[in-house]
């Protein structure tokens, strides 16, 4: 405590010396208190001084701190703070939630396609001669290999997803298993997934965010044709198709 040329008061309190007795200043801002670290008073102080600030962070409580206290300790504020009710209720982390077990569809070696996820995309405009014209895509991506297939139909109505199934089929094979969520085009589907809980097709809702990305970064604004769409979605199969299936960065925007 040299550096601080410290002296008792009358009251037998230790304060800082220093160069400013002829300021203007308060006399606790010229000469603040001396306190140990890791003492009961001293955490009362800053439990006090925490409350006046209407529980404030680490460094606002520490500036306000330093007007009355010679303190530079962060981590005993920091200390003091991490105990208070008040901030732990506010401040309170969720728990991750327990992930059930990956279905046996996701697990089974088979070849692709054979257990498959549909779901709509969309929507898109594309030019026909001088008129614009919707368009929707289809998405079919299998359950074990995640590899995607893209089919645009006119509109999402039952006859077109048929016509966009029949050419999945012709292409990819049959599957043995076809799974969905509840819209009412795919009311034959085999199984759906659980009615009011849309985080149980996550995994292929994932796969509809990265073609998204990829036809809003390609297309922007652009207005194409038909062909130059068909043309396009068979050109963003591909490298989502190759797309590495295990994690090879910690960063999230890298995926």
């Amino acid at each position: 405590l040299i550096h601080l040329t410290p002296f008792i008061d009358e009251f037998g309190v230790i304060r800082v010396g220093g160069r400013l007795q002829q300021s203007n200043l308060l006399y606790q801002h010229k000469h603040p208190v001396i306190l140990p670290n890791k003492h009961n008073i001293t955490d009362l102080i800053i439990q006090g001084e925490h409350k006046h600030q209407w529980h404030a962070g680490v460094e606002q409580t520490l500036a306000a701190l330093r007007k009355i206290l010679d303190t530079e300790s962060e981590s005993g504020v920091k200390s003091v703070l991490r105990r208070c009710v008040v901030c732990r209720k506010e401040n309170a982390r969720c728990l991750n939630q327990i992930m059930a077990p990956l279905p046996k569809n996701r697990l089974v070696e088979t070849h692709a396609f054979d257990n498959v996820r549909i779901d709509f995309a969309g929507l898109l405009y594309v030019k026909e001669g001088r008129t614009i014209s919707k368009i929707y895509i289809c998405l079919f991506t299998c359950m074990a290999t995640r590899a995607i297939h893209l089919e645009p139909t006119s509109d999402m109505t039952a006859q077109n997803f048929l016509a966009a199934f029949r050419r999945f089929i012709s292409r990819r094979g049959k599957p043995s298993v076809v799974h969905s969520d509840n819209f009412r085009t795919f009311k034959l589907a085999d199984k759906y997934i659980q009615d009011l809980g849309p985080w149980c097709g996550g995994y292929w809702e994932r796969l509809v965010k990265s073609v998204k990305t990829a036809l809003r970064k390609v297309l922007a604004k652009a207005q194409v044709s038909r062909e130059e769409l068909v043309t396009i979605l068979c050109e963003i199969e591909a490298p989502i198709n190759v797309r590495p299936l295990t994690t090879i960065s910690d960063d999230s925007s890298d995926f």
